[in-house]
């Protein structure tokens, strides 16, 4: 069982090994996902079934995307277009299009980024990025393929015919037999951001051109004649999620990850939706002919794990959680766009989650983990196990975990860390972002596990104790090699940090946070004359 299934990975797991897998989560979204990824169907029908989709959507893209090939002026396709905001500076008051003075085009694409930090075009004061007021929102580059140039991508400003295609396309001329969300952003911590940026409803997420798409495609989806190829259909669409939205950051090198927050970038990537759809039906493909097609049966259902009432005591063998990490990811906020378009939303009130527009603070989390972990050990067999994946850089989260399942009746027998191998976004951008899970083996208890508090001087010692023995026996195994982005080794203190809570928490409350930590092994290593963070 899974009570957090989120995308039913552990469903896919356990159906390989014969097993009969019980997957519970509290988001639509979630479930939706989840089934369609347990059911996999023949992926050579399955593609037929989305050239079809595309042959009948072609006059529409010709309609919505034309350009003209940058290189001998006939007819094409446009694959995106860049839009970018009007900043006024700081210090004179002066109005310049971003793009013009912070874009730093390369030879290679992966060299090529949007500049943080650059001079006003006008006074030449130096200015920050994130620190400038914008105004208006401009089209500024398209991107094409044509003339022989293979999958070489051409790139120009936008010519008058541009404009005009551009200026021609509003909401209003979407036909009104088309359906599309117009539900108003709930007030949320995420969703703040969207309103804040003027995206007070989610058809305002789209551009008018990208959201006629998505419509039109929906519906096409939305009547197809088999069930469950249609199920998949609309599965294909609502995994474009925020890549076709407004909320798509523009990259050189392409592509367009979902991030966890509702920001609008200073410069948006507006893909072409068609092949957006076709792009992600070619992955989903993949994954249907390696699928295996499993003959157990399984469960989903989407409900609060607080209340398992179908599940009788003592009749699984074996459970895995990956709860929410705190307030990591508001999920049923950043459900909101996907759950929009199904027309089904999150329950928020028993969301474990640290959440202060929804009023839940660690306190309000932990008893929220507290009575989902108590409906696990009551369908939990008395000698079977339960693994809990976990990471936080916070102290008072990882105090909250462990309370939870005390409180719940589990003790914490085994650790383990997990490294995912694909470092996130902000892994990569904040200094005391967590980067390795923790796997937490637990059984059933019948006492209550009380933890260790030591002094404040004692848990530091013997953290030092712990950086300097671990870099001494294993150095190359706490460094990180960049290899895609030009910046020098560092020391893994993300690796340390986890390793030290697998080490810690069996016995001891955890009483560092990662910012802590990493402060206390800074001065460790400075002490004993090792190099260490970016400047090392």
């Amino acid at each position: 069982m899974d009570p957090f299934c989120g995308s039913g990975m552990t469903g896919v797991a356990a159906r390989e090994i014969g097993r009969i897998p019980l997957l519970v989560d509290l988001s639509p979204a979630a479930t939706f996902i989840a089934y369609n990824l347990m059911t996999p169907i023949d992926a050579g029908e399955y593609l037929r079934s989305v050239w079809a989709v595309r042959s009948a959507t072609a006059e529409l893209e010709r309609r919505l995307y034309k350009t003209h090939c940058p290189a001998c002026g006939s007819l094409t396709t446009s694959l995106y277009t860049v839009w970018a905001y009007r900043v006024l500076c700081y210090r004179c008051g002066h109005e310049f299009q971003l793009w013009d003075v912070a874009r730093d085009e390369r030879p290679r694409s992966r060299d090529s980024r949007v500049r943080t930090e650059f001079a006003c075009p006008q006074c030449g004061g130096a200015l920050l990025k994130r620190n400038l007021q914008r105004t208006t929102r401009e089209p500024v580059s398209v991107g094409s393929a044509h003339c022989g140039s293979g999958s070489r991508e051409l790139t120009a400003p936008l010519s008058e015919f541009d404009l005009d295609l551009l200026r021609g396309i509003s909401y209003d001329d979407i036909p009104g037999e088309l359906w599309y969300p117009r539900y108003d952003f709930p007030d949320g911590v995420n969703t703040r951001q969207a309103v804040a940026a003027g995206v007070r409803s989610v058809d305002l997420a789209y551009m008018p051109r990208a959201l006629w798409a998505m419509a039109y495609l929906w519906d096409m989806a939305c009547r197809w004649p088999d069930e469950e190829m249609r199920r998949k259909l609309l599965f294909t669409l609502t995994s474009l999620y925020q890549r076709v939205t407004v909320f798509s950051e523009f990259r050189f090198w392409g592509g367009s990850g979902n991030i966890a927050n509702y920001s609008v970038p200073a410069i948006m990537n507006e893909q072409n939706v068609f092949l957006a759809f076709e792009r992600k039906a070619r992955t989903i493909s993949w994954y249907f002919e390696c699928a295996p097609q499993a003959a157990s049966t399984f469960r989903i259902s989407t409900q609060s794990a607080c209340h398992l009432p179908q599940i009788p005591d003592c009749s699984v063998d074996f459970a895995f959680a990956d709860p929410p990490f705190g307030g990591n990811i508001n999920y049923s906020e950043m459900n909101f766009l996907w759950e929009s378009w199904l027309g089904r939303f999150t329950d928020q009130a028993e969301e474990a989650i640290i959440n202060k527009v929804q009023a839940k603070d660690v306190s309000a989390y932990r008893q929220l983990l507290q009575r989902a972990f108590s409906e696990v050990r009551r369908v939990l067999k008395d000698e079977a196990w339960f693994v809990v994946m976990f990471h936080n850089s916070s102290r008072d989260v990882w105090r909250a975990l462990q309370t939870a399942l005390t409180g719940a009746g589990f003790q914490v027998c085994g650790t383990q860390t997990f490294d995912k191998r694909h470092g996130t976004f902000k892994q990569f951008v904040s200094d005391n972002a967590v980067g390795y899970d923790l796997l937490l083996h637990c059984r059933k208890t019948s006492q209550i596990q009380l933890l260790a508090h030591d002094r404040p001087d004692e848990v530091r010692a013997r953290a030092c104790a712990f950086v300097r023995t671990a870099i001494r026996d294993a150095p190359d195994r706490y460094v990180v090699r960049y290899l895609h982005v030009s910046r020098g080794d560092e020391v893994d203190f993300r690796r340390l940090y986890a390793e030290w809570l697998a080490a810690t928490l069996r016995q001891d409350e955890v009483q560092l946070s990662f910012e802590d930590f990493r402060t206390i092994a800074e001065t460790a290593l400075r002490e004993d004359g090792r190099a260490f963070g970016r400047d090392g």
